[in-house]
């Protein structure tokens, strides 16, 4: 009987016949460092500047290499092809943007991008007619029904498992530094919600398998809980755990998912810019067996709500003294350091502690128009200006 019992759990654990981690994850061929991003757009009506549909017809019209479906058909994400170095990710990215404001101005919608949509209201949004949206409309119901944000991932790639698990556990340490500096949404359904990033609020804090994921040690323990997520049916894809950072075996990448998506494309290419030298810093520190602590997540989880709530203008933690210093003053460091272990020219990214934030931004068209129509055109006019030129 014990023996029966054993090798029907043994059965249980057997491998899964389509297993979601592919056998050469991170060990891909292709040049460590590689970056990548997607961005999250919106579509709303002129008039009124509330989301409206269209990405569906857009899809049908475009390669699916370069753009692809989200959860709601005002809604549209553009990707990039892999490059060596941010300018040629950003350089995708704007011409991703020229592809789709002649769409938008053909569907007559205004194109534009923040980490939520000032008058967006995700009881008007329709989701898009595909299986996995589907599946998780009938999951998740509400709460996916009411996730109308907008990100920019960044995808930077890592040679070898191990490697990769000490970059994830790294990074979750400075996810509050780069949400601090992407901060871009600070309204929600027509609101002021006196946080710089609703769009955390609404998404990572409100949905299972997203927001500031705990440390994993060891690729075996990355393996268990996909093998364990998989399994219990929680999961039928990897691109259902949406972590603030999260492993990519299929591409070989770490993809961060910490930041508002950006109305300014100059400054997506700075936050680009900043996570390609924080993975260098990181690669460097795992290379030279200079490994530093993995910080435990509800220490992270207070520095994270700081970003949220205050952008750039709070504070932030030393997990070594537990002390708190201004929030551009950690930044200040963070950059110097990555600067120094990467090489990489990181002028630009200090260049953004010395002007507002987009979600400043927004806020001051608020307050100087008392108008939400015209913050969502001021967005709109930023998202395109760089393509109308």
């Amino acid at each position: 009987m014990k023996n029966s019992n054993n090798e029907s759990a043994a059965a249980s654990y057997a491998p899964l016949k389509e297993a979601l981690v592919p056998a050469d994850a991170f060990e891909q061929p292709g040049e460590e460092g590689t970056l990548g991003a997607e961005e999250e757009l919106w579509l709303a009506d002129p008039d009124s500047g509330r989301l409206a549909g269209g990405a569906q017809s857009i899809l049908e019209a475009e390669s699916d290499r370069e753009f692809s479906g989200e959860l709601i058909d005002c809604e549209i994400e553009a990707n990039t092809a892999p490059h060596p170095d941010p300018s040629g990710v950003a350089s995708d990215l704007r011409a991703r943007r020229e592809v789709l404001l002649g769409h938008a101005e053909g569907l007559g919608r205004l194109l534009g991008t923040s980490g939520t949509q000032p008058l967006g209201d995700w009881r008007e949004q329709t989701i898009i007619d595909k299986p996995h949206y589907q599946r998780l409309k009938g999951k998740l119901g509400w709460l996916i029904r009411r996730n109308n944000t907008f990100s920019l991932h960044v995808h930077y790639a890592v040679k070898g498992k191990e490697k990769s698990v000490y970059l994830f556990d790294r990074l979750r340490e400075y996810v509050p530094h780069l949400l601090a500096l992407s901060v871009n949404s600070p309204f929600w359904q027509g609101e002021f919600t006196e946080m710089h990033s609703s769009r955390i609020l609404v998404f990572s804090r409100s949905i299972h398998r997203a927001g500031l994921p705990e440390p994993l040690g060891t690729w075996e323990n990355y393996e268990k809980y996909v093998n364990f997520a998989r399994r219990s049916s929680s999961i039928h894809s990897l691109s259902e755990i949406w972590w603030d950072v999260r492993p990519h075996p299929g591409l070989g990448t770490m993809e961060v998912r910490a930041f508002d998506s950006q109305s300014d494309v100059q400054r997506s290419e700075a936050l680009i810019t900043l996570t390609a030298a924080v993975c260098d810093m990181l690669c460097r520190e795992y290379e030279s067996g200079d490994l530093q602590p993995i910080r435990p997540s509800r220490e992270i989880e207070e520095n994270k709500w700081s970003a949220q709530r205050y952008g750039l203008n709070g504070n932030l933690s030393s997990h070594d003294t537990h002390e708190s210093s201004p929030t551009k003053a950690a930044l200040e460091d963070l950059i110097s350091r990555a600067a120094e272990a990467s090489g990489r020219d990181l002028t630009p990214v200090e260049n953004l502690l010395s002007v507002p934030t987009e979600s400043e931004l927004q806020l001051e068209v608020w307050r100087e128009t008392d108008s939400l129509l015209e913050v969502v055109r001021d967005i709109s006019r930023r998202t395109t200006a760089p393509v109308r030129a």
